[in-house]
């Protein structure tokens, strides 16, 4: 070798070993948050799943944390996004956002080196931000606002002729956008267009279909707002990190549930990280596919629902649901299980519904489970002095189940564990209790030291009633007697009842079935 191609390959070598080794295999971890505009006390980890959706009600910090996130990392090259504090967190005259802490927990790999417990801390404790921007973390980063969603019509305010000019796009990317936008929106795409438009140089999309050419001009907000979010996710790199701030806006709920999942499967083969924010309750239903928080602005701090959480659903709707269905045969028996659920703290989570005689429970409950709905959360509750033995409800299951089938046993099978009961309770005589007739000895047997003093005036009224015509008139008459609504004396009598030692007893089928159903919907 010559002494100039020496000369030129060790000038190659310098300039090699001089190049930074620039980071790979980037994963955030979380982000703790001291505070943060309105965020105070919460921790977020973003190392469960690929997908991590926020929702909250408005004012709860979902974006601040989307903000916090993108200005945390540098890109890394100097042509990529960069996102730096002021702006989001542009100085005004009520807010200087000083106090501002926050820390960023990731890992990474630099050459051979794994590094996967690192983290970053930022503040705002005078004029600046700490650290400088230099020295954040590198990372390919995309924060997708609701300001790119806004749809070009509303965006021009040209009334004359519009010209634009269309180039069709062929690279890859923008041919897997084509596809999965189609799919997503239900649309036959056959080309996708880069467009720009005369006014101003702005530029857009087009499509075309077998029918028509059309540019961003023409397209639906839904329908612009879907290629868009393609666009970021599927053009960043391998191990990047995209953020979306209300990833459902202008979508139908059909529609963004395919482009999640879409999504999804894109985030898991790409190893890229997908946080997005959303008000819209359906997501939650998607818990079990993708990480779900859901945050609420309380005084003091912050708190946060992991996974699907009925409570937090009220926060953001206005709108308590009850996703447990509950059936009974009067009001009597209504209350009872309404006394468990609320020692239990989920009486707001209950719908109830009356079916009438008992015989009719098993009719319900066939209806249910011939009609293909779910019923893992659906209860149907005999009082206890009808059908109250195991192999008196399987014979009453059999005859309005018929079929010796498979599937027909299946849902036998399925019906014995809808139809429940109240413990079987015998009088004297042998003969199965009421409910009237158990909250009346129920009452009955309290030592009256130890019974409450608001319930003194219907202990003592329950003590008075020995004998009545027929059962309901154990209660029946004790409520007459108050001088109170019906309802406002029947609650008062079960919850009497509920200090009897014989109560848990009672009442454990239904108590053991609501505590499953409290832990399993995270209620």
């Amino acid at each position: 070798m010559s002494n100039s191609s020496k000369s030129k390959s060790a000038a190659s070598s310098t300039a090699s070993a001089n190049q930074p080794i620039l980071p790979s295999q980037q994963k955030l971890l979380a982000i703790d948050v001291v505070r943060l505009k309105s965020l105070a006390d919460v921790s977020l980890d973003f190392s469960l799943s690929p997908l991590t959706a926020i929702m909250g009600s408005n004012c709860s910090g979902k974006t601040t944390i989307l903000h916090a996130i993108a200005c945390g990392f540098r890109p890394l090259i100097k042509t990529s996004f960069d996102y730096k504090f002021p702006l989001f967190f542009r100085p005004n005259s009520d807010a200087l956002w000083q106090g501002s802490n926050f820390t960023l927990r990731y890992a990474e790999r630099v050459g051979e080196e794994d590094r996967p417990a690192l983290s970053q801390n930022y503040s705002k404790l005078s004029d600046r931000w700490t650290p400088r921007y230099q020295r954040r973390p590198a990372r390919s980063i995309r924060f997708v606002s609701i300001g790119e969603s806004v749809p070009d019509i509303d965006t021009m305010t040209l009334t004359a002729m519009v010209h634009y000019e269309k180039t069709e796009s062929v690279d890859a990317t923008d041919q897997l956008v084509r596809e999965v936008a189609g799919q997503v929106l239900n649309r036959d795409y056959e080309s996708l267009y880069s467009v720009k438009y005369a006014y101003g140089g702005r530029l857009s999309i087009g499509v075309r279909t077998s029918s028509v050419t059309y540019s961003g001009l023409s397209m639906s907000s839904g329908e612009q707002r879907v290629f868009r979010l393609l666009r970021a996710v599927f053009g960043a790199p391998k191990y990047g990190l995209i953020l979306i701030d209300e990833i459902d806006l202008f979508l139908h709920q059909d529609a963004l549930q395919r482009l999640l999942k879409k999504l999804q499967d894109h985030c898991i083969q790409q190893k890229k990280q997908l946080i997005f924010t959303t008000h819209f309750p359906p997501v939650a239903d998607m818990y079990d596919q993708m990480c779900v928080y859901t945050l609420h602005r309380a005084p003091e701090k912050t708190v946060v629902w992991r996974g699907y959480s009925y409570e937090a659903m009220r926060h953001i709707t206005g709108t308590q649901e009850r996703p447990i269905s509950c059936y009974v045969e009067d009001d009597v028996a209504e209350q009872i299980i309404s006394r468990v659920a609320t020692l239990l703290g989920i009486r707001k989570f209950i719908e109830f519904g009356r079916y009438g005689p008992a015989i009719n429970a098993f009719s319900l409950g066939a209806g249910l489970c011939l009609s293909n709905v779910t019923t893992t959360t659906t209860l149907v509750v005999l009082d206890g002095d009808v059908y109250g033995a195991t192999k008196e409800r399987q014979e009453r299951v059999n005859s309005v189940m018929t079929g010796d089938q498979p599937h027909h046993k299946a849902q036998r099978t399925v019906l014995m564990r809808l139809v429940r009961t109240f413990a079987l309770i015998k009088g004297p005589q042998g003969i199965a209790l009421s409910p009237e007739q158990v909250l009346h000895r129920m009452m009955r047997g309290l030592d009256v030291t130890n019974v409450p003093p608001v319930y003194s005036e219907i202990h003592c009224i329950a003590m008075s009633v020995v004998n009545v015509p027929e059962k309901h008139g154990f209660v029946d008459q004790i409520i007459e007697h108050t001088g109170e609504p019906r309802m406002l004396a029947l609650a008062k009598i079960v919850e009497l009842a509920s200090l009897s030692s014989e109560w848990p007893r009672y009442t454990r089928v239904v108590r053991v079935w609501l505590q499953k159903k409290k832990i399993s919907l995270a209620l």
